[in-house]
């Protein structure tokens, strides 16, 4: 079974953070509107300003956190996507690196055996074959 809300949408967003998100607007929303009607006087259950003194502190760290929380959490995630990046990049460079260091020992073989096989084959060495046994060496 699929768990939904670990899983990135195409946005890059998981259902968990759009629920975060939407629910941080709401009440954001909310405090604003509570705000705006003890203001203009259209709420006020207390007779004085004491309501819009107690609620005043509360909308701006409620809008303080959600506006400083997104940009940590959008630079938090480019760093994360860069440390991925550069994790590939190494993985990919230690691969060509050992493919290249496969691919010398298998060289070294093939000229260690093609040396045997020249100097094997013929008793009386011709020039041909004193060639490719230099070439070889070299």
């Amino acid at each position: 079974m699929i768990n939904k809300t670990i899983q990135p949408d195409r946005n890059g967003k998981t259902i968990g953070e759009w629920v975060k998100d939407s629910l941080m607007i709401i009440l954001t929303l909310v405090f604003v509107l509570l705000y705006a009607a003890a203001f203009t006087g259209k709420l006020d259950p207390l007779k004085d300003n004491f309501f819009l003194w107690r609620l005043e502190p509360i909308l701006l760290i409620l809008i303080g956190y959600y506006f400083a929380h997104r940009p940590a959490k959008h630079n938090e995630k480019l760093l994360k996507e860069e440390l991925q990046r550069q994790t590939q990049r190494a993985d990919a460079a230690q691969f060509a690196k050992e493919k290249a260091q496969l691919e010398r020992e298998t060289l070294e073989e093939k000229i260690k055996n093609a040396r045997t096989i020249l100097n094997t084959a013929n008793g009386d060495q011709t020039k041909s074959t004193k060639a490719a046994i230099g070439i070889l060496d070299s």
